[in-house]
Order: structure tokens, then C-alpha cells, then sequence
């Protein structure tokens, strides 16, 4: 390795980590100045305080992007435009071109390219929070941000554990780490409180219980979600978010828990060209009928997959409850 290049590099990713800590840094002093005790106290702060910790998550990853480039490459894994060039021997090596860095999209694929895992679900809740606040931060409830700040704790020390080999509380210092510590600790009993309630319903189903458990508010993106009535009848059971007040019935909760569990996974066979993981139900018109255990998770009905007409396997986009597949609906129309 060229001694000058391993400087360089060495400098670039040194310096994004920099830049990481300190985004960090400021988001939690901004937190701790919009929500404080003090009267000074400033909920606008709490817009400076998400895009912070948001961009100091983004920049410790695209400082390991950085340290897994090679060596006289312009820190290639980091960049968006990527070019083929010839080296001395003649061979082909890709190297970064221009300014522009990648974005969160960029830097999943790459991540799941170099088997560098992360909670991309935390971090999905952590973006759609952002840009929450950033539009509307005048309506949102104040305590909701725990829930960030609980999902940014997990994620920088999970990350900067398992895939920077570093100490959380040497790399950002007393005083910022225990703020998130904090933060977390208070915010991780409330949830506690939570899934103990929601598992004393009944859920039939594990899928389903683990959906609710982890569902988010499509509101604040809190996963403060406790059970309000209980029921003897669950689908008489009302959940509420103890962050901003909304308020569901049993069907319209599970209808967007149970697609937002499965998210990635619909997400990546997707992206493989594969069928995803929930569909409509044909039978309630819910997002809940899981592929893998062929049942819905509402109304409890396991579809037929022969077609009605000709015999053969109705794919699941085709699945309509009509009992036939696309071809003979096709042609069942044209005799009508």
C-alpha cells in the first residue's frame, strides 16, 4: 500500500467520524434545550436536534464506507458516481468521481453488498420522523421524540460496537452518552408496560403479536402503542399511542402493523424479483394475509389457490377472491 494514499485515506475517514460526532453531539444538546426544564426552553430545537442525529448516523456509516475503500480509489464506496479506470498493470479498478456522496438508498445496497448488517427498520423510522418534525414540528408532541432518540442510541451502539471495534462512551464522551442512555433506559420501561398489555389480548397468531408489538404511530412514529379497553371479544380491543393520542380498533391497527413488520422483507423479494411477503386479503380486503403461513391474520380465512375454470395455481398478484385466475377472468369477461 502506497504510504501517502493510506494517509489519505486514513485522513478522509478520520474526518467524516469527526463530523459524525459531532452532528451527534449537537443533536442531543439541541434536544436538551427544546425539551428541557429550563424556561428557555425551545421546541423548535427539536428540528435541529432529528436532522443532527440523522446525519450523524448517515456519516458514521459513510465513514466505514470509507474504511473499506481501497487505497488510492477516492474513497470509491462512498461516492455516487463510480467509473472504470486502468491501472499500471493493465488491469480494470473502480474509482470515485466528483463530490457527490451516496444516499441512504446507496448505502443500504452497498452494506448488504459487504454483509455490513444494520437495523434498517430503526433507521426508516428514525428518517420518517425527520421529515415529520421538519414539516409539521409546531404538532408534534414533545415526549414522542424519545422514541428517536431510543432507536439513534440502538443504532450508533450496535454500529459502533460491531462494525467501528470502538467504545461508544470513548468516542462521544460522558455527558452525550448518558443522555442517550437515559433517554433509552426511561423510554425502554414505557415500552415494556406496552408489549406486556398487548400480549395479555390473545393474539392467535405469533406473527401478529410480534407486529404489534413493534408497530410504530403512523402519526409521531412512537412505539409507545398500549391497549386501552381489553376486551373478551379482540376485535372489540381499542390501542392508543401514548405519545400523541391516536387512537385504532383492532382491524385498522393490524392492517398497517402487519405490513409495516414485514416491510423489509417485502422490500428485498421485491427487489429480487420475488413474490412479497403479505398480500390484500381477498376475503376481508385487509394487507394482512401472510404468503408464508397462507392465512390472514384478520379474519382467519385460507384462500383456495387453484383457479375455478381451467385447475392451474393462481399467483398471488392475480389473487382477487373472484376464485379465478387472470386468463379466465379475462376470458369470463369477454363471454359476459
Amino acid at each position: 500500500m502506497n504510504e501517502t494514499s493510506s494517509i489519505g485515506k486514513q485522513n478522509v475517514a478520520e474526518g467524516i467520524l469527526k463530523n459524525a460526532v459531532d452532528s451527534i453531539s449537537l443533536g442531543i444538546e439541541d434536544y436538551q434545550l427544546g425539551i428541557g426544564d429550563c424556561e428557555s426552553s425551545d421546541p423548535r430545537r427539536l428540528v435541529s436536534c432529528t436532522r443532527n442525529l440523522f446525519a450523524g448516523i448517515i456519516l458514521l456509516f459513510k465513514h466505514k464506507l470509507a474504511k473499506l475503500s481501497p487505497p488510492g480509489s477516492d474513497e470509491v464506496l462512498i461516492k455516487q458516481r463510480i467509473l472504470p479506470i486502468r491501472n499500471s498493470e493493465g488491469g480494470i479498478e473502480w474509482q470515485g468521481q466528483g463530490k457527490n456522496t451516496v444516499d441512504v438508498q446507496r448505502i443500504r445496497e452497498r452494506f448488504d453488498n459487504l454483509n455490513v448488517l444494520v437495523e434498517w427498520k430503526r433507521i426508516e423510522a428514525i428518517n420518517k420522523y425527520r421529515n415529520n418534525i421538519e414539516h409539521y414540528y409546531s404538532s408534534e408532541p414533545h415526549d414522542s421524540i424519545r422514541s428517536l432518540i431510543t432507536d439513534c442510541f440502538v443504532v450508533i451502539r450496535d454500529f459502533v460496537r460491531e462494525h467501528l471495534k470502538m467504545y461508544p462512551l470513548d468516542l462521544f464522551g460522558t455527558d452525550i452518552w448518558n443522555v442517550l442512555t437515559e433517554v433509552a433506559e426511561v423510554y425502554e420501561k414505557e415500552k415494556q408496560e406496552c408489549v406486556k398489555h398487548i400480549k395479555s389480548i390473545g393474539c392467535e397468531h405469533d406473527t401478529l403479536e410480534a407486529a404489534l408489538t413493534e408497530y410504530r404511530c403512523g402519526e409521531c412514529k412512537s412505539g409507545l402503542i398500549d391497549v386501552t379497553s381489553q376486551e373478551t371479544d379482540i376485535f372489540d380491543t381499542k390501542f392508543k399511542c401514548l405519545s400523541c393520542g391516536k387512537i385504532w380498533d383492532f382491524v385498522s391497527i393490524v392492517d398497517q402493523a402487519v405490513p409495516e413488520y414485514f416491510s423489509i422483507q417485502n422490500y428485498l423479494s421485491v427487489k429480487d424479483g420475488g413474490y412479497p411477503a403479505t398480500i390484500p386479503c381477498p376475503i376481508c380486503d385487509t394487507e394482512t394475509y401472510v404468503l408464508e403461513e397462507d392465512k390472514c391474520l384478520v379474519c382467519g380465512e385460507v384462500v383456495n389457490w387453484e383457479c375455478e375454470r381451467c385447475g392451474q395455481s393462481i399467483p398471488p398478484e392475480e389473487m382477487d377472491g373472484g376464485g379465478l385466475c387472470s386468463y379466465c377472468n379475462h376470458i369470463m369477461s369477454k363471454d359476459d
